[in-house]
């Protein structure tokens, strides 16, 4: 655009020079020019004057126009291109500057956030609560990336068991979030090993506790020996303070191809040593309460063994480990009318669609006896000559232990759990064998005796006002079933003559309404009773023999020393109880909860010659839990 005017005036130099020439001169000077050009031949002043210089000088015009033009179209890309350059540095110092300032600006911004923060309590709060969620969300993750390796191979954890608490008789509250524990508080924490996934859990729990009269006993209730009225345990109040039954658990699981393997582990402080006591250090001992491995096909089919809670057990959902329904109280012995044990077993169970379940257990037996009259020579028993010495503690603790009586076969278990949509419901059966011997002597004999026991029960478990109302219901009833009763009644008597097992007939029943008022608090009120009939028989000297025998004396209790020494076979024993748990904190961090729970426990005896004495006792608890997330 510089250069064309410049090229266009030099080529109509001639017509602008005839403008610039005085008004009185143009028309003369114009005709001459004119008439000199048309001829060819040069001007005066050198301009061309033929039609030849004309055309040879209009040549020389086209070409310098035509090669002007070329160049200055050149000058013109180039200048673009210049000026696109120029504004594409100009834009790449601009962003630089951007980003340097904004650097800036954001260092000197994180600066003074710290700083405030940690000046001002509320920004500080808000920060906590910021690495709070980072927590859980990186917990969260941990729990995605565990369900995205589930889908590549078998899930190794199955939605029983997603929680953990794992808590012996936990409020009703962390017994729902057990399966979900892990539970407590966004799910229980897990670490990873070698392909296996290991969750621990348990509580810590301090327990206060006060009996109306005196048993000598820990946080368990000793219910088959609540003190006699009259007697001096009777006029004796008893105060406790125990932290034995807190609990630590471990929870291992992983996958073998399309198989889920399971192995729990769970500990508590109840055992015993000869040296311990609560005089000084209170050295109390662990006690192992369940050791099991599982395997569990995509079929439903589940195989476990190891020690265990009884098939007997009611469950909460399905057959599961780790699915018992225990009642919510805080006494170590349960509840009267509760059906358990934990004993080794190996338990076959199969689970159709969810909403029926089969098992199938042996289960490590051991007898109960209770008899007036003990004939000589008898082997077999827990407390005879031949298991007296403590076999299952030899050669360390030799005379520490009663012994195991020598039975001849597992106990068989039976059940059938099922689920229409609206509560849980089961059967069970019960099989036993009972053995014993006479041994010979120089004069006898000797003499193999096996009798047989059986007991058939029942389960359910009903909720009502959209869950917030729990009312369970159990029983058991049979011959010879007394050590799966929480009472503790014996499970046989012996024959004066033959020294044969007989056992004893018994039933037991237990119910329970656990109420959830909210997410903090759970009240839960149980009741339960335990009967054995009498077995009475006349001994050879015609002294009373057998369990229950109305020839046995109530005479001389009638004092205080006399009662204290006074001994009877238990007819029924019962419970009414009452409590609650109150959640004081659940998060992150696991859960708290505090409990209050008070227990009535009547005893009646069989009647005998003379009155028969009975016994109650009251029981108040007072629990600080601490489960661990």
């Amino acid at each position: 655009m510089v250069v064309l005017p410049r090229i266009a005036g030099a080529v109509s130099y001639e017509s602008h020079e005839h403008f610039k020439q005085p008004p009185g001169q143009h028309t003369a000077a114009a005709g001459r020019r004119q008439s000199t050009f048309l001829r060819g031949e040069p001007h005066r002043d050198g301009r061309c004057q033929s039609d030849a210089c004309v055309k040879t000088n209009s040549a020389r015009v086209r070409k310098h126009i035509t090669r002007r033009f070329f160049v200055s179209s050149a000058h013109v890309r180039l200048t673009v291109v210049l000026a696109l350059d120029l504004v594409v540095i100009r834009v790449r110092l601009i962003c630089r500057t951007i980003v340097l300032v904004t650097t800036l600006v954001l260092t000197v911004a994180a600066e003074g956030f710290a700083q405030n923060s940690e000046e001002d309590p509320a920004l500080r709060a808000l920060l906590d609560q910021l690495e709070e969620v980072r927590s859980q969300l990186a917990t969260l993750q941990n729990r995605i990336a565990t369900l995205e390796a589930a889908k590549r191979t078998p899930e190794t954890a199955s939605s029983s068991e997603s929680i953990l608490l794992a808590g012996e008789a936990p409020a009703a509250e962390a017994v729902r979030s057990q399966r979900d524990a892990t539970s407590s508080a966004g799910g229980p924490a897990a670490f990873h090993f070698k392909g296996l996934t290991l969750t621990p859990g348990g509580f810590l729990q301090s327990t206060a506790l006060v009996r109306s009269r005196n048993e000598n006993a820990d946080v368990a209730t000793s219910y088959s020996a609540v003190p006699l009225n009259g007697s001096s345990n009777a006029n004796l109040s008893e105060l406790r303070g125990t932290v034995r039954t807190s609990q630590l658990s471990l929870l291992i699981q992983g996958a073998a191809g399309n198989t889920k393997l399971r192995g729990y582990v769970e500990t508590d402080f109840l055992g015993t040593a000869p040296s311990a006591n609560y005089v000084q250090s209170s050295s109390w001992i662990p006690r192992l309460r369940q050791v099991w491995t599982q395997l569990e096909r995509p079929s439903g089919l589940t195989i476990t063994a190891g020690q265990m809670w009884s098939l007997l057990t009611t469950n909460r959902h399905g057959i599961a480990n780790r699915e018992e329904l225990r009642p919510n109280g805080e006494d170590g012995n349960y509840d009267v009318g509760f059906t358990w044990t934990r004993e080794r077993a190996v338990r076959v169970t199969q689970n159709f669609n969810d909403r029926v379940w089969i098992g199938f257990a042996l289960e490590n037996p051991e007898s109960t006896y209770s008899a007036a009259f003990v004939p000589p020579n008898v082997m077999g028993l827990n407390t005879s000559p031949n298991a007296a010495t403590g076999v299952n503690l030899l050669p360390f603790l030799a005379n520490y232990s009663t012994g195991q009586s020598t039975n001849l076969a597992p106990d068989l278990v039976a059940k059938m759990a099922y689920e229409p949509g609206w509560g849980h419901f089961e059967i069970k059966g019960l099989g036993r064998l009972f053995r014993d011997r006479i041994a010979a002597t120089a004069t006898t004999s000797g003499r193999t005796n096996v009798t047989k026991g059986y007991g058939v029960g029942f389960g359910a478990l009903m909720p009502f006002a959209n869950k917030r109302l729990e009312v369970s219901l159990e029983g058991l009833a049979g011959d010879g079933i007394g050590r799966y009763g929480a009472a503790g009644f014996p499970d046989v008597t012996l024959d004066p003559t033959t020294g044969e097992m007989r056992p004893l007939r018994q039933a037991r029943i237990m119910g329970g309404l656990v109420y959830h008022h909210g997410s903090r608090l759970d009240l839960y009120a149980y009741g339960g009773d335990e009967y054995t009939d009498r077995r009475a028989f006349l001994s050879p000297t015609g002294t009373a023999a057998g369990y229950g025998s109305p020839l046995v004396s109530y005479a001389s209790c009638t004092n205080e020393v006399a009662l204290n020494a006074c001994r009877g076979d238990n007819r029924n024993i019962y419970e009414g109880t009452i409590g609650y748990w109150y959640r004081l904190y659940r998060g992150e961090a696991g859960q708290v909860l505090y409990g209050n729970q008070v227990v009535y426990v009547h005893r009646d005896l069989w009647s005998g010659l003379g009155r028969t004495p009975d016994g109650s006792i009251i029981v108040v608890y007072s629990t600080l839990r601490f489960y661990l997330p």
